[in-house]
């Protein structure tokens, strides 16, 4: 019997106006059937759901989060959806503005005419009218959700507005309808209109600052979805340009990019010449070359010259779709600190609902005499807490940390990296592709002659037909040497001998290129110096190439893997950073010495097997360090999955990237103490939300319940508390947004 396959994808959901309702979506969520899995990111507004297609859909699921009073959306495409979400953000940003203008402009005669005392006929009538229309024109969210959610035994901040406002509404209703029943038992018949509309225009103000900023959050992914230009320009069958779609493109299509147009989809250059900003893919703002057979990527930005290009991926299968998926994955998924913190809120609301009943049975036990002040305290300790800062704590700054690292070219595919990127104590790296180029190069030579044009036009026409690996970096060292137009033209004849070389003529000359080995079967003596120079570069590990004419040598040839040319410096850096870095490499000894010397890298392990990579980062993390691996080929993906984060080097092979945690797109190595620095960065700035939510709510919840009255006579009004709960959370979602701004070096 086969299995269902199960469906996953990422839904906006609007409406969600704390972490709590946050959890009340994920709740709703997991509880509809075929739902496999559901996560729910408050900062991202997102729920990221598994689910069997064969028992529900997200239609389905959507109608169950309405009942609960939330919207989810979906749509045919991630770019759809995301543009319907902002959209409803949009029209609700507005009215809440809106609401927040009036509340305030109907709030400050209340607040005057009640701070000032002043009377006249009928004010207190005038005060209930005007404090009922605040609450029910400009505060009718937080009753029809609050309400309802509390009613669900599911309540919310909105439950708490609503419980708080409410009491110290219908304790004044009741005291200006029946004056004299408190003062004929001795208690003061106080009123409390200004706390209530008070608390409705600061909760609104504090909504209104936190979905400004929070906005500012998604920024990353607005802007990598606003590279992806609309339409792009067809070359049709006849020659003819037209703007079509980009929708409309596919695969083999050829299309026409102009200086200063982004590029519309993935493609190779077919012809033209032109520089091509790539910063959004790499980071690095240096224009890139690009040339016939070039790869361009959609969203790059064509610089100087006309380019056409044909379509080799389009739609969601570019880099930049593949990036802006990986993007919204990893701000959707919770850092292990999260769930603690969810699983904090998930019982917040309920116990300061309970704090509150116990502080009005408290002070009505210690003073019966005083109604207003049990009224005062336990309405005060309701409005005071916010589970907004500590549901924002955490994914506010894992969003932006995240999308900065997109804006650079450090592509994070999950929170967990973000945050244990920083207790990185031991990088593991690969050799062939992350600490070295991957590609060999020719990088020094020697021959017997001067003029060597004629033998070096010979390499060029040899090496080409061979499939030796070191054919191709001949081929690219000899060609600029080369009139490739006649030498083309050559007559040539070809023989390859397995572990030799190749034999073969030019122009009725014969040639040989290959080892030492074959320069001996050719009866063409190797000179000392050039033995001695072969023995020297085999000691770092080079490729050594020996080439010449029947019964002569005629050169020798240098191909080594070098070192990128940030190597050295980034480990010393990362040194500085108190990060040890170990070599591994299937690679002989020799050669891995050299190149861990060049690099600064002492512990050195050589002549490995895919396995015993992984046996050796299972043996440094057994050995107490907590260990990244970088690495860029299928050999390494053993190793990556073993390590407790995993690096992939762009360009690498897609093995590698999928098992990666984290990629750096342009390859450098110079990101790894960047991506570190961004996930101390971020860290840091968790731990600071996350202390001044806890120590907001430790303070100002057992002031706001009269702690400080016996002794003081300090009380906390329900407005002040409405104001303090309000910027807290904002306070929180600024201090994340520093993350856009930070300087990694």
């Amino acid at each position: 019997m086969s299995r269902n396959k199960i469906e996953s994808g990422f839904f906006p959901v609007t409406g969600m106006m704390c972490a709590v309702c946050a959890g009340t979506v994920e709740s709703t969520v997991l509880h509809c059937d075929g739902v496999k899995s559901a996560t729910v990111n408050f900062a991202s507004a997102e729920v990221a759901i598994e689910w069997d297609p064969a028992v529900t859909s997200p239609e389905a699921i959507a109608r169950e989060v309405e009942r609960a009073g939330y919207v989810m959306i979906v749509e045919n495409s991630a770019a759809k959806a995301i543009e319907e979400k902002e959209r409803i953000e949009a029209r609700d940003y507005k009215a809440l503005r809106t609401g927040l203008i009036l509340a305030w402009v109907l709030t400050l005669p209340i607040a005057t005419v009640c701070m000032a005392h002043i009377h006249f006929p009928g004010s207190d009538y005038f005060l209930m009218v005007m404090t009922l229309v605040v609450m029910v024109v400009c505060g009718s969210r937080f009753y029809k959700s609050g309400v309802k959610n509390l009613l669900g035994g599911h309540p919310t901040m909105d439950s708490l507005v609503a419980l708080s406002t409410a009491v110290s509404f219908l304790f004044s209703a009741f005291n200006t309808f029946f004056p004299a029943f408190f003062n004929d038992h001795g208690m003061p018949a106080d009123l409390y209109y200004e706390a209530a509309a008070m608390i409705i225009a600061f909760v609104l103000t504090g909504k209104f600052m936190e979905t400004r900023a929070r906005r500012n959050t998604g920024g990353a992914i607005r802007a990598l979805m606003g590279l992806q230009p609309a339409e792009a320009q067809l070359i049709d069958a006849n020659g003819n340009i037209t703007t079509i779609d980009i929708n409309r493109v596919k695969i083999g299509d050829r299309l026409v990019v102009r200086p200063g147009d982004r590029i519309p989809v993935d493609g190779t250059v077919v012809a033209g010449l032109s520089s091509v900003d790539e910063s959004m893919l790499t980071g690095e703002p240096a224009g890139v070359e690009k040339t016939a057979g070039a790869h361009v990527s959609a969203g790059t930005m064509n610089l100087n010259g006309t380019l056409t290009i044909e379509a080799t991926a389009v739609g969601t299968t570019t880099e930049l779709s593949r990036i802006i998926e990986c993007v919204r994955v990893a701000q959707g998924s919770k850092a292990p600190v999260q769930r603690l913190v969810d699983k904090i809120s998930n019982y917040f609301v309920f116990t300061i609902i309970a704090i509150s009943a116990l502080t009005f049975v408290i002070w009505m036990a210690v003073a019966p005499d005083n109604l207003s002040l049990a009224i005062l305290t336990s309405v005060s300790v309701l409005v005071i807490a916010c589970p907004c800062a500590l549901g924002l704590a955490t994914p506010t700054a894992v969003m932006v940390g995240i999308g900065r690292g997109a804006r650079i070219g450090i592509l994070i595919r999950q929170a967990a990296a973000l945050e244990q990127l920083a207790k990185v104590d031991t990088l593991a790296i690969d050799k062939t592709g992350t600490l070295t180029e991957g590609k060999p190069r020719v990088t020094a030579t020697r021959f017997v002659d001067n003029d060597n044009a004629t033998f070096i036009r010979a390499i060029w026409t040899l090496e080409r037909l061979s499939v030796h690996p070191l054919a191709m970096a001949l081929v690219e060292w000899a060609e600029p040497s080369v009139d490739t137009r006649v030498a083309a033209d050559d007559n040539v004849a070809f023989d390859y001998h397995a572990g030799l070389g190749i034999v073969g003529t030019v122009n009725d000359v014969e040639y040989w290129i290959g080892n030492e080995a074959l320069a001996e079967r050719e009866g063409a003596a190797v000179p000392e110096d050039f033995a001695a120079l072969a023995a020297e570069w085999a000691r770092e590990g080079a490729g050594i190439v020996f080439g010449g004419v029947k019964g002569k040598t005629l050169g020798v040839i240098k191909v080594n893997d070098t070192i990128r040319p940030d190597a050295a410096a980034t480990v010393e850096q990362l040194k500085s950073m108190d990060i040890k870095t170990v070599l591994l490499t299937g690679d002989r000894l020799s050669t891995a010495r050299y190149i861990g010397r060049e690099a600064g890298i002492t512990d050195i392990e050589a002549g490995l097997m895919p396995a015993d990579k992984q046996r050796i980062v299972s043996e440094l993390r057994q050995q107490g360090n907590f260990v990244a691996m970088a690495g860029d080929g299928i050999n390494d993906s053993q190793a990556l999955a073993e390590a407790d984060v995993s690096i992939a080097m762009g360009g690498g092979s897609d093995i590698a990237m999928e098992v990666a945690q984290l990629t750096i797109v342009s390859g450098r190595l110079a990101y790894i103490p960047r991506a570190i620095t961004l996930s101390k960065a971020t860290l840091r700035i968790i731990r600071q939300n996350l202390f001044w939510a806890f120590i907001y709510n430790v303070i100002g919840i057992p002031v706001a319940a009269g702690i400080f009255y016996p002794v003081y006579g300090w009380l906390l009004s329900p407005m002040i508390a409405s104001a303090a709960m309000a910027f807290s959370s904002v306070c929180v979602v600024l201090n994340s947004l520093r993350l856009q701004t930070l300087r990694l070096r």
